[in-house]
């Protein structure tokens, strides 16, 4: 890690921790520890990775959206373009802070749905939530670099959190075979899921699942960073008048 990254990395930290967004996660991350504790024994890993499928959403793309929208209203961004960190950096920090906070928050949910947890499904889900957390981040970033504030920034993100949230209809069975690959293998909610499921229970997904889960959230990565280089330049980086 750089030392302008690493820097940038702390100044992330320090800024999620004054604007309460870590508060925040602890809240959410009990609420959605009572609610599992509340569901039955023997309830499907399905529910229980439904669960952890919210978290690129609330802690990587709700939170870098306010975020980026704070950071504009203050001049931040504006000062940032003038200065000597490159682009790739700011937003690879946001990506590294977010994605950790989502981690951490994430395995105390597997913990309180698994105690105790074995180790190779801590593993997975660490894996896992690396590539989920860092599509959450890029993709909410992507989101917010139009969006002139918080209320377009919601109004942006609702139509797509719903495209997301149609593989569920393949998660939970209603759809399959065939026609789950036709309607969502191009939908990175459908290679999220895959993903949570096999870290809560590999033998219920196959192989070809887990290749094609990895492999495109690996070029969702690829094609959402060098997306978001270019949106902050054209849109972020631009120094107001």
């Amino acid at each position: 890690m750089s030392s302008t990254l690493w820097r940038l990395v702390l100044w992330d930290a320090q800024l999620q921790v004054r604007e309460n967004i870590y508060l925040f996660t602890v809240l959410t991350t009990l609420a959605f520890a009572i609610f599992l504790k509340l569901l039955p024994p023997d309830a499907p890993p399905t529910i229980f990775t439904l669960v952890l499928f919210f978290d690129p959403a609330i802690v990587g793309a709700s939170f870098v959206g306010s975020i980026v929208l704070m950071e504009r209203s203050q001049n931040t961004l504006s000062a940032l373009s003038v200065s000597p960190a490159p682009v790739r950096d700011y937003i690879l920090a946001k990506v590294v802070t977010l994605t950790l906070l989502a981690i951490a928050g994430s395995l105390f949910l597997v913990a309180v749905a698994f105690w105790v947890p074995p180790i190779d499904m801590v593993l997975r889900f660490t894996l896992v939530l690396i590539f989920t957390g860092a599509v959450g981040v890029l993709g909410g970033f992507l989101i917010v670099a139009r969006a002139k504030s918080m209320n377009h920034f919601i109004a942006r993100a609702m139509p797509i959190t719903i495209i997301l949230f149609l593989p569920l209809l393949a998660h939970f069975g209603v759809i399959t075979g065939f026609w789950q690959w036709l309607l969502f293998a191009i939908n990175p909610g459908h290679a999220m899921l895959r993903a949570m499921l096999w870290a809560a229970d590999p033998a219920a997904v196959s192989s070809a699942d887990i290749i094609y889960a990895f492999a495109y959230m690996t070029l969702m990565i690829a094609v959402f960073f060098r997306w978001c280089v270019v949106t902050y330049t054209s849109e972020l980086g631009r120094v107001e008048e």
